[in-house]
């Protein structure tokens, strides 16, 4: 029997390299996969009818789940991160702490992206920051709009960057690495200054390891073709294993120290650092719905067991 086409969107982070490139194929499935660097672009292919899965904002996804979008997720989650690296500060604003920030001009891309959510949620839940007190100010203000109590103006314009160099915002939260820090630029800096003992300590003392993208399907492809939730399952379980053999075993990454990086990975989050399954990821996964729920993305708070694939849901391994 000829195996069934299956459209697919996907970032181009390493872990997917192997299902990218080839290297991993899932059984019964022939891929006809549409990649870019760009995750805006590729979250939007689903909506837009143009793959059948993708990579789907987090954020996104609980939102569209709230409407009753027909989109049913898998436990893959290609793309995560901790966020508090990605809270950056104008040098001269007088922000030491978290709590500095009340008062203060904090930039954001929209309300409802899932790293603004994620970084606020530590923000307010970890550090006890009174977030009606920060003066939020978004490149876009269209969309979700944040609950009462909270003040979201238009900024003087898209570059964040920019406005937080030259002082006219005090500090900006974004999904990437701030152009000013990747210049160089020592009017800027990250707030924490030592961010990555910072994000484990936040790891160590929540659980929480930040979900920025799952794996999602439209319910329509999956009605006509059951099979391909698991057979997407295991692929990219496969991938995600090729990926982390290929930095230890081949050094495919140009850092010298890249598998003792790797240990040190997992001697904070475990020996399975980056799990595909239910089980191993509840914390975050509720922790996203509630901050959702709190931040006005969603009218009640959602239960995340809603938005799996049942036959993924349950399926054994990591």
């Amino acid at each position: 029997m000829a195996n069934q086409k299956l459209r697919i969107g996907l970032a181009q982070h390493d872990i997917n390299m192997p299902i990218l490139d080839g290297t991993i194929k899932p059984e019964g499935f022939d891929l006809e996969i549409t990649s870019s660097t760009d995750d805006g672009a590729i979250h939007q292919l689903l909506r837009d009818d143009a793959v059948d899965v993708c990579e789907y904002g987090f954020a996104a996804l609980v939102q569209d789940k709230a409407k009753n979008v027909p989109f049913v997720a898998i436990p893959v989650f290609p793309n995560r991160k901790f966020r508090l690296s990605y809270i950056y500060v104008n040098a001269k604003a007088g922000i030491e702490t978290p709590r500095d920030l009340e008062g203060k001009r904090v930039g954001i891309p929209g309300w409802a992206n899932s790293a603004n959510v994620w970084a606020r949620g530590a923000l307010q839940h970890y550090y006890k920051v009174d977030l009606t007190k920060v003066q939020w100010l978004a490149g876009r203000t269209e969309g979700v709009q944040p609950p009462a109590g909270i003040s979201l103006q238009q900024a003087p314009s898209r570059d964040l960057s920019g406005l937080l160099a030259s002082g006219e915002l005090d500090a900006v939260i974004e999904p990437n690495v701030l152009q000013a820090i990747q210049e160089g630029d020592e009017r800027v800096r990250r707030l924490f200054r030592d961010w990555k003992a910072e994000e484990q300590s936040y790891f160590k003392a929540t659980g929480i390891f930040p979900i920025s993208h799952m794996l999602t399907f439209a319910q329509s492809y999956v009605d006509k073709n059951p099979e391909a939730p698991i057979a997407l399952l295991k692929a990219f379980r496969d991938a995600r294993d090729e990926a982390y053999r290929r930095i230890e075993e081949q050094q495919v990454i140009s850092i010298s120290w890249a598998s003792a990086l790797l240990d040190e990975e997992r001697g904070v989050l475990g020996e399975n650092p980056w799990p595909y399954n239910i089980a191993d990821n509840r914390v975050p996964l509720e922790a996203m719905c509630q901050y959702a729920h709190e931040h006005n993305l969603t009218p009640t708070k959602l239960d995340y067991q809603t938005f799996f694939h049942p036959a993924s849901a349950t399926f054994p391994g990591a």
